[in-house]
């Protein structure tokens, strides 16, 4: 927990910074994500220059890649 995680979104080319936090630290617009979102559970062990694949609230497909870790 307390993991800070720089990714790409692969379509727009967006860089994003977000924490991976438990659940009841979650905020958005602090950028911390939850363990338990899909987004944040596909997240948990990557390495730098992997990528994941997940599915939107709105059930569009979004893919990221890992740009560094920090603990």
């Amino acid at each position: 927990m307390g993991s800070q995680v720089r990714n790409c979104d692969n379509t727009t080319g967006d860089v994003r910074d977000v924490v991976l936090v438990y659940p009841h630290e979650a905020d958005i617009t602090l950028k911390r994500i939850s363990v338990l979102t899909p987004v944040g559970a596909a997240l948990i062990g990557l390495s730098v220059g992997q990528g994941i694949e997940f599915q939107t609230p709105g059930h569009s497909k979004r893919s990221l890649t890992i740009l560094s870790v920090s603990h």
